[in-house]
């Protein structure tokens, strides 16, 4: 039986279109269909709203009070459930520095959890990052990529992680970057107090993205008396480089999205949320980055999260259609664009646009329905309706 979505502003690949989406079998089978519909099939009437891809996140730590490294069922389903109520129908569910018990405790949980509707794989944010630029991870937990650690991690979890970001500036990062992608996960700069040498050593390894570009991601800096460059110039100047961009409109200003889309295009820029377990709370003013351990708590202020003493922020509570909407009646940037690096791009960046994305034929039919306030009303993921 098919089913039809009809009288929405469908966001295709295209661009915006009218008539029908229809979906059969899980995929998207027309666009923009506009003769008869066959007796029998079920409608759902958009009523003019947006009818656009689900959103790919590819930076979550949890929501809903729930962080991915309290390593249950219940908060691995309880974090899914809250960002798909806002739209985003695919997650890398994302570690920070911890306890190598504590991150392989996960990758058995993921084991078990693997085949949940939207998930898209691991990502491993640190141990491997700067302790110069570890921003709210915990410095007790940072460490190199020694032989035996690296091998543990592929052996437990190679065929669960996505993604990784790492510094490619400390000591052993060459031979684990080759020895990482070896087995194709993509690797991201991210913590990082990289000079522009070392995002060039970077992208010899096989480093081709940027973790929440501008934060905790240096720049042009003085070395004695000396100007060089850092991660943004290399991120910006290498074309074959994906970014990140936190898009919850406290952790960068609109001008640098709009400056990194002129520079990159959309086709390189993935908006992410960094949403760590407040993301869907109300009225919480206190909660914790990662496990709930004194050293990770943090405060909920001004519509997002700070370490206490307020030195940096600490991952954002924003949501999926929260973003779109920031960026589109916030930032002004157009809903195509929006949709893109929301969506396509992400798929892109995960090597899984052959399967999801956009509102195309064949993909999977994986579409967030948005009101006119940019809410989400509806949910289709694998073409059935989840809200």
């Amino acid at each position: 039986m098919k089913t039809f979505i009809i009288n929405g502003t469908n966001v295709t690949y295209k661009g915006i279109s009218s008539g029908a989406v229809v979906i059969e079998d899980g995929k998207i089978k027309d666009v923009h269909y506009k003769s008869a519909i066959p007796e029998g099939s079920i409608i759902y009437d958009a009523e003019g709203c947006i009818v656009a891809p689900g959103f790919i996140d590819i930076h979550v730590h949890g929501g809903n009070g729930y962080d991915f490294l309290d390593c249950t069922k219940e908060s691995f389903f309880n974090i899914f459930k809250t960002h798909i109520s806002h739209g985003t129908t695919g997650i890398c569910p994302t570690t920070v520095a911890c306890d190598t018990k504590k991150l392989f405790d996960f990758f058995k949980l993921c084991e078990t959890m693997k085949d949940t509707v939207g998930f898209l794989g691991i990502h491993m944010e640190g141990p491997f990052i700067s302790k110069l630029q570890k921003g709210a991870q915990s410095e007790e937990f940072i460490c190199t990529p020694g032989c035996s650690l690296t091998e543990d991690i592929l052996s437990r979890g190679k065929h669960l992680i996505a993604r990784i970001t790492a510094a490619p500036e400390i000591d052993g990062m060459e031979e684990f970057a080759r020895r990482v992608t070896d087995f194709g996960i993509g690797l991201s700069v991210g913590h990082s107090n990289a000079y522009i040498s070392d995002m060039e050593n970077a992208a010899r390894w096989g480093f081709n993205q940027v973790t929440h570009l501008f934060c905790n991601t240096p720049g042009c800096r003085k070395v004695g008396s000396f100007v060089t460059s850092g991660v943004i110039e290399g991120a910006l100047l290498n074309d074959d480089f994906f970014v990140e961009i936190i898009g919850d409109g406290h952790h960068i200003p609109a001008e640098t999205l709009k400056l990194t889309l002129k520079i990159k295009g959309a086709d390189k820029v993935c908006l992410v949320s960094d949403s760590m377990r407040s993301a869907g709370q109300v009225g919480v003013n206190e909660s914790y980055l990662g496990e709930k351990l004194p050293q990770n708590r943090v405060i909920i202020e001004e519509g997002v999260a700070k370490l206490p003493d307020r030195s940096s922020f600490a991952g954002s509570i924003a949501l999926g259609d929260m973003m779109f909407k920031n960026a589109v009646e916030n930032f002004g940037i157009d809903i195509n664009t929006v949709s893109k690096i929301m969506s396509e791009t992400p798929s892109k960046l995960l090597k899984i646009d052959d399967r999801k994305g956009s509102i195309k034929e064949g993909l999977d039919a994986d579409i967030v329905i948005l009101d006119k306030n940019l809410k989400t009303k509806s949910v289709f993921i694998n073409g059935i309706q989840k809200l």
